[in-house]
Parts: C-alpha cells; structure tokens; sequence
C-alpha cells in the first residue's frame, strides 16, 4: 500500500473505520489496549494525520482499506 502500513496497522485503520473504540479493537484482535494506541500511532504517523478522524477520511477518501 501507497503508505507502507503493516498487516496489522491495516486491520486496525479498518476497524476504526467501522467506528470501533480502542477497546473494541484490542479486544477484538486480542492484545492490549496499548498496543491499539502504539499501533495508532504508527497509522498517525505514516498518514501524518493527528486524529482517528483525521485517519478515518483519509482511509475512505483514498480507498486505503
């Protein structure tokens, strides 16, 4: 993909797109809720957005996931 996510950092910009809270995700994808924030994190940075919803136009408008 055009920003370079990981497999994993896909999954949970696809998540947050279909509105889920971090708890959600993480319990969904069965690790911590640490781990969705360093994964969101990364998403942030490599999209270089400042928010979830930032992310989440981005994602849809750029047909990203």
């Amino acid at each position: 993909n055009l920003f370079a996510l990981s497999q994993r950092e896909m999954e949970v910009l696809q998540l947050l797109v279909e509105g889920k809270s971090y708890k959600m995700i993480a319990a969904e994808l069965f690790v911590a809720v640490d781990t969705i924030k360093s994964h969101i994190t990364n998403v942030y940075a490599k999209l270089h957005v400042h928010s979830g919803t930032e992310a989440v136009a981005l994602a849809i408008k750029d047909k990203i996931v």
